[in-house]
């Protein structure tokens, strides 16, 4: 559920990008965007009969070629790596994606740069605007905490992060090698205070390799099954979320706010305020928490 600045733990916003010390570079590319939004019509129920041919063609070549895939698998994401990229070109011709591929996106292209690309722009921009203050204002302390959680030093190149109108129906994901975000700009969940941790759990996919290999071999080492494999993205979930709420007065954590630990980790909360916030309290070190939370979350095998 990878042009604006950032000089810090989502750091100093500015349009375009001159700077050179910088973590994050914000984008709204129209066939990145365009992209993204015919998959998102494609899961979607039957489109409107009043959408012209090309418009039906290419949500049908999406249903049958593209949304079979997540959008986080390795070839999804080359295709999204590419078509970010490109920004605004005004053609594909020399892309390097398949020609079909081309065929599609760019005969849909003119119906959407007229109908829907200056709303989805405008709203990406809005966005972008509205997570500055933010960012200026406490990017610089949670850049260090996560970094100094995560035992990992904050990226040294930009982050490249491309606000579309829809990112997954979660609202935002990111993809490694290279490290590449994609946050929708209108999603609820990413909206006012809620933008700083959307942001901060994002980058922290970068982050966390160390942390999620301690787990795994203190898993092997109690000799013991996780009841659920994927407690290191719980843990993710928990970090952002605690490091923004120390900032901004009164902030609800996105999983407690979306009854996500109910859904999917549930009894979980109690244990990562247990064994997982005494080490982001600088009381206990990582290998101590790792270790209860590997023995509090487990079951023998």
């Amino acid at each position: 559920m990878r042009k604006l600045i950032i000089t810090s733990c989502l750091a100093l916003f500015a349009f375009p990008a001159p700077a050179t010390d910088v973590t994050f570079e914000f984008h709204s590319g129209f066939w990145v965007n365009l992209h993204h939004f015919l998959y998102e019509q494609a899961t979607a129920d039957s489109p409107s009969p009043s959408y012209p041919p090309e418009w039906l063609a290419a949500l049908a070549y999406y249903r049958r070629e593209v949304v079979k895939r997540d959008l986080l698998a390795n070839e999804a994401a080359q295709v999204n790596n590419r078509l970010s990229s490109l920004e605004s070109a005004s053609s594909l011709k020399d892309s390097g994606l398949a020609p079909e591929f081309i065929a599609v996106l760019e005969a849909a292209a003119p119906l959407y740069r007229t109908r829907w690309w200056p709303d989805h722009d405008r709203g990406n921009r809005a966005w972008m605007r509205a997570v500055e203050p933010l960012v200026s204002r406490h990017g610089d302390i949670l850049k260090k905490e996560l970094a100094t959680i995560y035992a990992t030093d904050w990226p040294s190149t930009p982050i490249r992060t491309d606000v579309t109108e829809y990112a997954k129906r979660e609202g935002a994901y990111t993809s490694l090698g290279p490290t590449h975000i994609t946050v929708s700009s209108i999603n609820p969940g990413n909206q006012g205070n809620a933008a700083l941790e959307i942001l901060c759990h994002e980058a922290s996919h970068e982050l966390i390799a160390k942390v999620r290999d301690t787990l795994s071999k203190e898993v092997r080492a109690q000799n013991k099954l996780l009841r659920r494999r994927d407690l290191w993205h719980a843990v993710l979930f928990y970090t952002a979320g605690e490091v923004v709420r120390r900032q901004l007065d009164g902030y609800t954590p996105y999983a407690n706010e979306h009854g996500l630990y109910e859904r999917t980790w549930p009894d979980l909360p109690e244990i990562l305020e247990a064994d997982w916030k005494p080490y982001l309290d600088g009381k206990i070190d990582l290998s101590t928490a790792v270790r209860r939370l590997v023995a509090a979350y487990s079951v023998s095998q």
